[in-house]
């Protein structure tokens, strides 16, 4: 089965690396995108909250606290999906390619 997928692939067939027969019996994965994308803006909207409502908080000090919490809540969420220097260059808006 590798073999015909290099095959496929190197011979730039990429929407068709496998034939219908060998996908019968194989379940499509599950997107859950959106659910990542509402919890990561749950608990940073959350965050934020939290730390505007503890008497004696500044925004200096809040400031970092959310950074940090979302940085934590992104690597949990995604784990190893992206590069810990791709996930730097998210959050400043940047792109390396």
């Amino acid at each position: 089965m590798l073999l015909k997928i290099a095959q496929r692939y190197t011979e730039g067939r990429t929407l068709a690396l496998l034939d219908p027969a060998d996908l019968k019996h194989v379940t499509p994965a599950v997107n859950r995108e959106r659910v990542r994308l509402v919890a990561f803006g749950l608990i940073v909207t959350g965050t934020v909250a939290a730390a505007m409502a503890v008497p004696g908080m500044t925004e200096q000090a809040a400031t970092p606290l959310i950074g940090i919490v979302s940085l934590i809540t992104w690597s949990v969420l995604y784990g190893g999906r992206m590069v810990g220097a791709g996930l730097v260059d998210v959050m400043r808006g940047q792109s390396r390619t």
